[in-house]
């Protein structure tokens, strides 16, 4: 029997895994062979990724696997958003890349809004102006550093940038490049009037790349550093984490104009699939924005806080001396009854480490709401709060696209906590299918498969439902509608 390897290299902004899925003709056997930190780097105030670190460790990770596989095919990249790399005339890295947490960028935003206003730029590019986003990071490093305008060659995101560590050649995908502000919403491709308003170089960028390609085999000083086989292919694939995680959701192949999707990971990412970009005042009014998919259609989506939340509270108990599992977790807080107090997730209250109970404490002080007595109560807060969250958000899109949605598509690491998806389910009132766990890992996988020509797209349903189960979670229960309304009024006030 055939058997294809390809490697998944999926970096978030907490650590990297190098993920082999084997393809035996019917199903995909996923197993994680190497995994490795990927914490920003905190120097003189400034935060950055260590980039030569994260190409060491997959090229480590790389050995690893082949060793335990015999041979590989191929391997591709997908990562968080936004950032990047700055690539001079010799080829190489001008400075190491900065995280989007990085505080550089808060003196620019008022100015970036004199040139171009945030009503204007969303209208030009289908994105929510944010203080993450590419086109503030690098509209501020041009105005703090000028020489770069003169020494910039290539901008890189950065799975692009990795992808061009293993093979030597420079592009830039669409995926990714969708999360970067700079993209028409018109024609998908970088806005050449936007960038050079705002002082950029049309010529830093490649025209995106849809659907994926083959950039080339990995480089022989690589292959001989680390005895690996020079036939690898080195595949741009899907690069951005949430485009690849709706890949892996089966419906993604049938009829998707009645589901919408939600990535759960410490992020959460709640969308639906568009033909276009939808960037009108209503879409504004929302806070939605627009990013792509592998194919060229368009996910029409919000960013929420997800996980981070609860992840907060077991790194504050195991500090105290707790060991607190995530499963423990949530086994109390489906042992607790509801205070009814609600927190709304993306207050910039909950956006920073750090003694996160006494946060969520202050919260609900300021808000007139019962303060939680136990473990339970607190973390029961929090996972009611998130699946209101997204209630409110499905709501958005609904009322943007005219669609009235039947079902709900979760995926990610979060679905392991059942009870928020129950929630979910029972909150929002119509089913949840959850699935699969490995969501971005999976859709990375079957990227390259389909890429390499070893699957067609109409074969990846079949695929995915035969090597991974999808758990349903129906409506279990009505929900008041006072206690939405109660979270929608506290969501509105000003907990400074």
């Amino acid at each position: 029997m055939k058997m294809t390897n390809a490697i998944a290299i999926d970096l978030g902004a907490s650590s990297g895994r190098i993920v082999s899925g084997t393809y035996d003709g019917t199903s995909l056997k996923v197993k994680e062979q190497f995994r490795f930190s990927n914490q920003p780097v905190e120097v003189n105030g400034s935060l950055f990724w260590d980039y030569l670190k994260i190409f060491q460790e997959i090229k480590y990770g790389l050995s690893l696997a082949e060793k335990d596989l015999g041979k590989i095919s191929s391997m591709s990249v997908d990562t968080w958003g936004v950032d990047f790399g700055y690539v001079d005339k010799n080829g190489n890295l001008l400075s190491t890349p900065h995280s989007y947490r990085d505080t550089r960028v808060n003196e620019y935003l008022n100015e970036l809004s004199d040139v171009v206003n945030d009503k204007e730029l969303y209208k030009e590019t289908g994105t929510i102006p944010s203080s993450i986003n590419s086109i503030l990071q690098i509209y501020s490093d041009l105005q703090i550093s000028p020489y770069l305008k003169d020494e910039i060659s290539k901008v890189l995101f950065m799975p692009d940038l990795i992808e061009y560590f293993f093979s030597g050649i420079a592009q830039n995908e669409f995926t990714i490049s969708s999360t970067s502000g700079l993209l028409s919403a018109e024609t998908r491709e970088f806005d050449t009037e936007l960038i050079k308003k705002l002082g950029m170089n049309i010529d830093w960028f490649f025209k995106p790349t849809v659907g994926g390609k083959i950039l080339g085999n990995i480089s022989q000083n690589i292959v001989d550093e680390v005895k690996l086989d020079n036939d690898i292919k080195v595949i741009s694939g899907v690069g951005h984490d949430t485009a690849a995680a709706i890949r892996a959701i089966p419906e993604y192949y049938q009829n998707q104009s009645n589901s919408i999707f939600i990535s759960c990971g410490t992020w959460s990412i709640i969308g639906a699939i568009s033909e276009k970009v939808i960037n009108d005042d209503t879409a504004l009014s929302q806070g939605l924005t627009n990013e792509g998919c592998f194919d060229g259609r368009n996910r029409l989506l919000k960013n929420v806080t997800g996980l981070w939340i609860l992840q907060e509270l077991q790194k504050e108990w195991s500090y105290s001396g707790e060991v607190v599992t995530y499963s423990k977790m949530v086994e109390e807080a489906k042992n607790t009854k509801s205070i009814n107090s609600y927190i709304d997730v993306d207050d910039e209250l909950f956006g920073t480490p750090n003694n996160m109970s006494k946060k969520i404490n202050k919260y609900l002080v300021k808000t007139n709401q019962r303060v939680p007595k136990t473990r339970g109560e607190l973390i029961l807060v929090v996972i009611e709060s998130l699946a209101f969250k997204y209630k409110s958000i499905v709501e958005s899109i609904e009322k943007v696209t005219g669609r009235k949605f039947k079902s709900i598509n979760m995926v990610g690491g979060g679905i392991q906590n059942e009870l928020l998806v129950q929630l979910t389910a029972d909150f929002i009132g119509i089913p949840v299918n959850a699935g699969p766990v490995e969501s971005s890992v999976i859709g990375n996988l079957v990227t390259q498969l389909q890429i390499i020509g070893e699957v067609h797209n109409d074969e990846i349903y079949n695929l995915l439902t035969s090597s991974y189960e999808i758990k349903k979670f129906t409506p279990s229960l009505s929900i008041d509608d006072s206690k939405y309304a109660t979270f929608l009024n506290i969501s509105k006030l000003d907990t400074e």
